[in-house]
């Protein structure tokens, strides 16, 4: 948009006043002078409007609870014609911006093009759209004024807040991405090494190739390792936590939802969910969910009511054998700040009583 000065149309009532009324050549070469000006800006104007674009590298961006990121974003100017000054801002609500980065002037040079970054941080959970950003500039005279508006819309992702909790894993599945040292998890299907024959071992494991080669017998060794799928159930029922302390709890219990679905991510294993929440989905444990479960995590909200069943009980018969159970409610959040306050020993899932049995020995 293209907003024209009030001394314009003055300008132009004027030079057309002196032009027509006095017969000097001198006034009314002045009168036509300055109507080719106006022309002359106001072409210049509309040629910039047309030609400064706004881009970003990315359109999403996900991150924790008060941890910092970096915005990018590029004002690029395509014409020959220099834009003296420049004025940007990046709408960015609900978000903190470390030393206004997100507004700022410049100048645009004939095909240049400025990357502008800006760091960012959030402090509660949620989806924050970013953008869309605005621009002002004018004709070098000032006599037209350039907005401009460009979606250019980025998508942030705030999850839950990290905190320090560990989980240990248990052997489920023979054949999967965890190393162990036991023999009954051995995975055929993935040679370690060779060695010399020893007496008493199996004639199936035995390297004939090799043995044939260096005319003595040679027995393969496989890796051992082992799968533990992730089950997270979590109770975010109102009902179940104090109204005094009903959202720092609740919070609580999210972050301590989002740290083990973290480690199921970081031990390669598959992910399940479930939760009394608003609008809460089952989703059985699969491969590559664990940054879906996430997603959810940024969003999920208390629900009216109260848990009245077992979710174990519940789960058990719908969940793969040697899944592990994981449980998060208020009563686990209480052990999780009494651990914190005492200071004793590293938080971890079992010593929190977070880790329900496997679903094999339920």
């Amino acid at each position: 948009m293209i907003k024209t000065s009030t001394l314009v149309p003055a300008a132009l009532i004027i030079s057309a006043a002196f032009t027509l009324i006095l017969p000097f050549k001198i006034v009314q070469f002045i009168g036509y002078s300055v109507f080719f000006l106006i022309c002359a800006t106001f072409i210049y104007a509309k040629i910039l409007s047309k030609s400064i674009k706004v881009s970003r590298p990315i359109t999403e961006l996900k991150l924790a609870c008060k941890e910092h990121a970096i915005i990018t974003l590029t004002i690029k100017n395509h014409s020959m014609l220099p834009a003296f000054i420049c004025y940007y801002s990046d709408t960015a609500p609900y978000l903190y911006i470390f030393h206004n980065g997100n507004s700022g002037l410049f100048t645009l040079r004939p095909w240049e093009a400025k990357q502008i970054k800006y760091q960012i941080a959030a402090q509660d959970r949620g989806l924050y759209p970013v953008g869309p950003v605005k621009i002002r500039t004018a004709d070098p005279l000032g006599l037209f004024e350039i907005e401009l508006e460009a979606e250019a819309t980025l998508n942030i992702t705030v999850r839950p807040a990290r905190i320090k909790l560990s989980t240990l894993t248990f052997p489920g599945f023979p054949q999967g991405a965890l190393k162990i040292t036991n023999p009954i998890y051995e995975d055929i299907t993935m040679r370690r090494s060779v060695r010399e024959y020893i007496n008493g071992d199996e004639q199936k494991r035995i390297n004939w190739r090799l043995s044939a080669k260096f005319d003595r017998l040679f027995t393969n060794q496989y890796e051992e390792s082992y799968d533990a799928p992730f089950f997270v159930f979590l109770n975010l029922a109102e009902e179940d936590y104090d109204l005094k302390n009903r959202s720092y709890y609740s919070e609580k219990a999210i972050e301590i939802a989002a740290a083990i679905i973290e480690a199921s991510r970081r031990y390669k294993q598959r992910c399940g969910f479930a939760a009394f929440a608003s609008d809460f989905p089952y989703l059985k444990p699969r491969a590559h969910q664990a940054d879906v479960i996430l997603d959810i995590l940024s969003l999920i909200k208390l629900a009216p009511g109260k848990l009245n069943y077992n979710p174990e009980a519940k789960f058990r018969h719908q969940l793969p054998a040697g899944t592990m159970l994981f449980t998060v409610g208020p009563r686990e959040v209480e052990k999780y700040f009494a651990k914190v306050e005492a200071d004793k020993e590293e938080l971890t899932t079992e010593n929190l009583n977070l880790r329900k049995k496997a679903v094999n020995e339920l």
